[in-house]
């Protein structure tokens, strides 16, 4: 495993093509109201923004696939509702099952997996963005239980890193570990695979926002907002 710093990247060996993306953390289990954080995916073009709006992988996105047990039967949740992921339009990327993997033990720990299948791919996506950030919305304001959730940050967070790893045997192939102060930052972009050539490669990015994810939609996704 190779451990990264920020800006450090590292090549993808040539045939790797099925990778697991892990992003996890820490936050405080006795925090009131309790906050998680969502870990959002962005396939950008030429240009460095998503052409297509489902290149965009998010928990709340509009295209789902259905969860399969291993005998290629529906997987259902507690309340009976099937099991979804959202997936990118050319199907390369899998995002991570809404609460998968979140804090359900109170140990604050969390974490989100994406599955990436560079063989699928499509050839105008040239760099595939990964990021987090704490979950709040406006309407937050207006409910005093909920309110001070808008003020929740990366100073509340612990232990955050991304790390990526072949999908098919598990082994990790390198490690970023967010070490960074963004005390007063709500969104990060962790990392990110890009196109060299017919190469792949990861980065270690590590550069925060301070609103959340609003100003990566803007940055990335600025006409379908």
């Amino acid at each position: 495993m190779i451990n990264l710093i920020k800006g450090q990247r590292v090549e993808i060996e040539a045939g790797l093509t099925r990778l697991r993306v892990e992003m996890g953390w820490k936050v405080n289990p006795n925090a009131e109201p309790p906050y998680d954080l969502d870990a959002s995916t962005f396939l950008l073009g030429s240009n460095g923004q998503i052409e297509n709006e489902y290149d965009f992988v998010f928990y709340g996105s509009g295209n789902q696939t259905p969860v399969l047990d291993n005998s290629g039967k529906q997987l259902y949740d507690e309340e009976g509702n099937p099991v979804m992921r959202p997936i990118s339009v050319d199907k390369s990327v899998l995002g991570s099952v809404d609460d998968l993997g979140d804090d359900d033990d109170n140990t604050g720990e969390g974490n989100e997996e994406i599955d990436v299948d560079l063989t699928k791919t499509s050839s105008r996506v040239n760099e595939i963005l990964f990021t987090a950030s704490i979950y709040w919305s406006p309407s937050d304001a207006n409910n005093p239980k909920l309110a001070p959730r808008m003020h929740y940050n990366f100073g509340q967070v612990r232990d955050a890193y991304i790390q990526i790893k072949n999908a098919v045997n598990g082994e990790v192939i390198c490690r970023y570990d967010l070490d960074e102060d963004f005390s007063t930052d709500k969104g990060v972009e962790f990392g990110r695979l890009y196109r060299r050539g017919s190469e792949w490669k990861f980065q270690a990015v590590g550069e925060a926002h301070k609103d959340g994810l609003e100003p990566i939609c803007r940055k990335y996704a600025s006409k379908f907002m």
